[in-house]
């Protein structure tokens, strides 16, 4: 989940724009204010993500609009869709290097020239080597990226700093940190000599330079000695020639044989002896026990001397400095962590900016307070958003009532509702066990019954990505049922019959069921289908006549059938488990298996047409065969799922279809692949929507009060809003991408 945003009033408000794939660095020009350019990450295909190509982007205005800048797109030999094929970059685009982009540096002396750190390939999630040994590479451009060259191969993986020769007044050199070495490169020649360092390896490289010159940290794992510490901060004031030990404070009532966590650095470029260091510590609380702490350090002498600026445990900010927002009331301050990245502004030491792994927040006195900027704090005990929505959901659930009161089901922030109509929003977790919290993945509201409300829950986030199956993983994973009589201002457990360890996925409620005794369904993932009558107060399993597959993920109905989809799964590294299909004519009692369309192996949702329910659209994940994906995109069926036919690109990760309200001729679908798309005759012709970009998207939502407008859920964006046919308003940010990439 990763999104990229700009503000343009101090982290007040945010907007989002769309650069293809992960954004992985920023770097400013430093002689034209409106300039910036921005990475992205590139990684091997595989069947969850499919691939991704790094590109290296510039704006002009301020960050508005994109264009790629690097590789020279104008030469493409490929015109189709690179995220469904195993391409490498040299075959995308002939004589670019392959790679991944992790560092951008624009030299401060000539902001013609542009260096960019290049890192392996690597698939998107998990920490597997390249298939073949591969450099890093540092690559020049002198003229604006027009043209480029490659300086140097490098034999380490990761590259932490590209420090150009103006800043150490060394013109035609150019000095390079990477995870364990450090080399000087001379640009006519690409010659290298190495720099003595006094650690292996390292976790970070920031530099400034001042009035008294260039300073440079390297940061490494600390670790506790008899005699104090070994390695943490090291400082140079001598362009590298030798360093000091720089953690004088960092210790300060750390309990003996403990070591506290280096997280992350950042420097301030031209007052470098001011530093901002985050750490997780372990220290003494009130009562003598040991306890982890959330830190961040400030020095204002290189290093000198240390001391926090924040500290928090899981409940409180201790230092009592901190300006909070719903994550903080909800959660405590524990929930984000220590921050992971961390940003000086370059002319003002004062002002610096933290990410942790829910909440952006920042300082502008040096760190004597600190503001969330994620959200703002309404009244009436709501919040509404900053724009900074690095969130994913699953769906939209309105209540049939009241049009202004909906929810959202969250990965990670469990589920907001809101009383007018997206306005503002309240955190609905009143009453959830703390062990199941993290994740609401589905909704119900009593179709008859005003107030009444099932949801969902688990503590395993993120499915079905692959990422997320492990052996053992789900029958450890918590989660149940949770039912509300007041429109989901509190909770109360309605699991009676679940086994404690469920992950559940999917409700469905019986309309035609009685109002005091109300039939529901319940997916419960790895498991099957539980089944209640009494309107979940109780619950038993319905797993007779289900095959080997038990990732149970949704159920359907289809006029007086109900089906069962399970979505592909991953019990260890090595083994596959195909998706399946399963139908029910006597209300999940048994079960039989119903064909999927033949070689899909990847179904991930189900939708029934209301007025003819044997008319179905089955929306699936490809597999990869050959280093192409097939079998996925949408599949119809008008006998009832007897037989299949494809009506949507078989390459395309498509995540769910919906109907128009009015007209089930007229189909949604939202993918994982940059867009959504529009079909006005049952999935014959569609028409992507203009407007909307998205890397990674989810769901396709009507609004049920205004069926011109939708909402798409997305996997770490949250929730887009606009017009059923898209917009105008051009707010793709990428301007010169090749069109067949998208």
């Amino acid at each position: 989940m990763t999104g990229a945003y700009v503000t343009f009033d101090g982290g007040e408000n945010w907007r989002m724009f769309d650069l293809w794939t992960v954004v992985t660095d920023f770097e400013f020009d430093p002689s034209a204010r409106n300039t910036v350019y921005a990475s992205s990450r590139g990684y091997l295909h595989d069947p969850d993500r499919g691939s991704g190509l790094s590109l290296l982007c510039r704006s002009e205005d301020g960050g508005l609009s994109w264009s790629v800048v690097w590789p020279d797109v104008s030469k493409a030999a490929v015109q189709e869709r690179l995220q469904n094929s195993s391409l490498r970059p040299s075959e995308i685009v002939p004589g670019t290097p392959d790679g991944t982009i992790e560092k951008v540096r624009v030299d401060p002396a000539d902001s013609r020239r542009i260096y960019l750190g290049l890192t392996p390939l690597l698939p998107y999630i998990g920490r597997a080597r390249p298939a073949k040994e591969e450099p890093s590479r540092l690559l020049l451009s002198t003229d604006r990226g027009a043209s480029w060259r490659v300086l140097a191969e490098l034999p380490d993986r990761r590259i932490l700093a590209i420090l150009p020769g103006s800043l150490d007044e060394r013109p035609g050199e150019v000095t390079v940190f990477t995870e364990r070495a450090a080399y000087r490169i001379k640009e006519s020649s690409g010659e290298m000599s190495p720099l003595s360092l006094p650690e292996s390896y390292f976790l970070k490289a920031e530099a400034g330079k001042g009035d008294d010159g260039p300073v440079i940290y390297l940061l490494s794992p600390l670790k506790r000695t008899a005699g104090g510490a070994a390695g943490g901060i090291y400082r140079s004031a001598d362009r590298g020639a030798s360093w000091v030990p720089a953690n004088e404070g960092l210790l300060l009532d750390v309990p003996a044989g403990e070591s506290p966590s280096l997280r992350t650095l950042a420097v301030c470029a031209t007052r470098p002896e001011v530093a901002y260091l985050s750490v997780v510590s372990r220290m003494n609380n009130a009562e003598g026990k040991v306890e982890p702490r959330d830190m961040v350090f400030k020095t204002g002498n290189s290093g000198q001397s240390w001391h926090p600026v924040y500290a928090a445990n899981s409940d409180s900010v201790l230092t009592g400095n901190f300006a909070g927002s719903w994550l903080e009331h909800s959660y405590g301050p524990g929930w984000g962590g220590a921050p992971i990245d961390l940003g000086v502004a370059p002319t003002d030491p004062d002002v610096c900016f933290a990410g942790d792994y829910g909440r952006a927040w920042s300082t502008s006195d040096g760190g004597k307070t600190w503001r969330e900027l994620y959200s703002h704090n309404q009244p009436d005990g709501s919040y509404t958003s900053s724009g900074l929505d690095v969130t994913c959901c699953y769906g939209l659930h309105f209540d049939p009532f009241d049009s202004q009161h909906y929810f959202i089901s969250y990965i990670d922030t469990g589920l907001f509702y809101t009383l007018n109509g997206g306005e503002s929003w309240f955190h609905s977790i009143q009453g959830i066990s703390g062990n199941w919290v993290n994740t609401c993945y589905w909704l119900d509201f009593d179709p008859t019954v005003k107030d009444r409300v099932w949801s969902a829950w688990a503590n395993v986030h993120s499915l079905p990505r692959r990422s997320q199956f492990a052996p053992g993983r789900f029958q450890r994973g918590l989660g149940g049922v949770a039912f509300s009589e007041d429109g989901g201002r509190t909770w109360s457990k309605s699991s009676d019959g679940l086994p404690e360890h469920s992950v559940c996925t999917h409700l469905l409620l019986d309309p035609d069921s009685p109002p005091d005794s109300r039939t529901l369904y319940l997916c419960v993932f790895d498991q099957g289908v539980y089944k209640s009558t009494d309107g979940g107060r109780s619950w038993k399993a319905s797993f007779q006549g289900l095959g080997a597959n038990r990732y149970a993920w949704e159920t359907v109905l289809a006029g007086k059938k109900l089906f069962l989809l399970c979505v592909r799964g991953w019990p260890d590294d090595t083994t596959e488990v195909d998706g399946a299909l399963y139908v029910s004519e006597d209300g999940a009692e048994t079960w039989r298996s119903a064909p999927l369309p033949e070689g899909v192996t990847g179904p991930l949702d189900l939708l029934a047409d209301p007025q003819t329910p044997e008319r179905m659209y089955l929306s699936c994940w490809p597999k990869t065969v050959d280093n192409k994906d097939i079998r996925g995109g949408v599949y119809r069926t008008e006998d009832g799922g007897q037989s299949w036919r494809q009506v949507f690109d078989e390459q395309v990760r498509v995540y769910a279809a919906a109907f128009d309200p009015r007209n089930t001729d007229v189909l949604y679908i939202n993918t994982f692949q940059n867009a959504a798309y529009r079909s006005e005759d049952r999935g014959e012709h569609w028409e992507r929507l203009p407007g909307y970009r998205f890397k990674w998207g989810h769901r396709p939502v009507p609004d049920p009060t205004n069926p011109d407008r939708l909402f798409l859920t997305t996997y770490g964006g949250s929730v887009f809003y606009g017009p059923a046919t898209g917009t105008s308003v051009e707010s793709e940010n990428l301007k010169n991408l090749p069109a067949a990439w998208r």
